[in-house]
């Protein structure tokens, strides 16, 4: 097993997954946990006798599926060269290719964020919130896309008006980074937008609440349920 930040292209390709999310890629390719048989009791995407590849790539997302990700890479190393990788080793990089580790629509458009939050890795590998190459997909992931310059976010949300989807900003938007242009962008947005914000520990409630009520003036409503907020917790 080697634990690298993956470059390689190889023709042959198997994407492994400790876990299913709705952003798991579900390809001819890609191999991510079943129902629990007899032959199976743990339900891990262990190989079988017509897997063939060049490289076999586990992905790994949260830390807890560390040890999983362990077990596949022992099993699959009879397949092919064995590489994991992924957030949960801190080695997400700044390339981003859609489909590869998750479902096509779901999109990076910059990587990393400014702020120090002190239960968070990301501006430890990327301390600016760092634009890269834009992509179609109508499910932002970015660390911290409001915090990107003017004339990115501007680029995003031309991309995202050619989606025929309903867009989510499920990698969460920041309350503090929010500007007064920002606002109008999501507001001006048909249909309007499912907006994630971070109410994080040390947050004042305050910063959250003027944020909200700067886009219920701009016309969202409470109502519709498009305004959220992720809690941290446990």
């Amino acid at each position: 097993m080697s634990l690298v930040a993956i470059q390689s292209n190889p023709k042959r390709l198997i994407r492994v997954f400790p876990r299913i999310t709705k952003a798991t890629p579900q390809d001819d390719m890609a191999r991510f946990p079943r129902k629990k048989t007899k032959k199976n009791p743990t339900g891990l995407p262990f190989p079988d006798i017509f897997d063939e590849a060049d490289e076999v790539h586990i992905s790994v997302t949260f830390t807890q599926d560390i040890p999983k990700a362990e077990i596949l890479a022992e099993k699959w190393r009879h397949v092919a060269p064995v590489y994991v990788n992924g957030k949960a080793y801190d080695h997400a990089g700044m390339d981003f290719v859609p489909g590869k580790y998750i479902k096509h629509g779901y999109t990076f458009t910059s990587r990393g964020c400014p702020r120090r939050c002190w239960f968070c890795s990301v501006w430890k590998r990327q301390g600016e919130a760092t634009p890269i190459p834009i992509t179609d997909g109508w499910n932002i992931l970015d660390d911290n896309l409001l915090a990107c310059p003017e004339p990115h976010v501007r680029d995003v949300f031309k991309m995202l008006a050619r989606q025929k989807r309903q867009i989510e900003f499920t990698g969460g938007l920041e309350a503090l980074a929010l500007q007064d242009y920002q606002v109008g962008l999501l507001a001006d947005m048909r249909p309007r937008p499912n907006c994630f914000f971070a109410y994080d520990p040390g947050d004042p409630f305050e910063t959250l609440k003027s944020a909200a009520d700067r886009m219920i003036a701009a016309g969202f409503t409470a109502c519709s349920h498009r305004l959220r907020a992720y809690v941290l917790i446990g």
